[in-house]
């Protein structure tokens, strides 16, 4: 029951991430449509999509979901059926249009979105080598203390138990959420220390009898 829990709220947590990640590119891209017009927010959103994969294409081709699409595709609307309809007015030409281009631009971002997030998700062996790392660097500490009869700290190890998660929630809300184009390496590697440097010290701070 206790492991049923936990999924569920990991998962919640996970997908309440994703939502406000989505949201806030969505609200950026409005943003810059507002303020500059739809073709520099569509330029500016398909340069960073374009930038994001070509440094991911050499990893997906050579993967098993090489026979998948990768590249970003324009979702227009289809709205050729008006032209057979009597002339409208000046208010819905104008409605049809801005609602055309909100659909594209959304839909542009959407796919950026889930380009970023197949970079995580690419990411994940890089920290999963680096948590056991850290747990074995951790749990060899943790003999030579007790060993040695040093002292322990339960507190130390919940509290940073806690940290690291919600660290690990923050990150990868940042790596949505925020428009920029940078190489993946520079971003997940530190992540992945910082994950091994805590994961060693939450190890070594274990109960002596487990």
């Amino acid at each position: 029951m206790a492991i049923k829990q936990t999924s569920r709220r990991i998962t919640l947590q996970l997908s309440l991430t994703l939502f406000l990640g989505w949201l806030g590119l969505i609200f950026w891209s409005t943003y810059q449509w507002i303020i500059h017009g739809y073709a520099y927010a569509y330029q500016r959103i398909d340069d960073l999509a374009h930038s994001q994969e070509k440094v991911i294409s050499p990893i997906y081709e050579s993967s098993s979901f090489a026979h998948l699409p990768l590249q970003l595709k324009p979702v227009g609307i289809n709205i050729s059926v008006l032209n057979n309809l009597p002339k409208l007015n000046g208010i819905t030409d104008e409605f049809l249009k801005k609602a055309g281009e909100c659909f594209q631009l959304y839909s542009l971002t959407t796919q950026y979105l889930l380009i970023k997030l197949l970079i995580a998700i690419a990411a994940l062996p890089l920290f999963s080598l680096a948590a056991i790392a850290g747990l074995v660097d951790g749990l060899n500490q943790r003999a030579i203390r007790t060993a040695c009869l040093g002292r322990e700290s339960s507190y130390v190890f919940h509290k940073l138990n806690q940290y690291l998660k919600k660290a690990l929630i923050v990150f990868f809300l940042l790596w949505l959420l925020l428009p920029i184009s940078v190489n993946p390496s520079l971003v997940f590697v530190p992540i992945s220390m910082l994950i091994g440097s805590m994961v060693a010290i939450t190890a070594s701070r274990f109960k002596k009898y487990l």
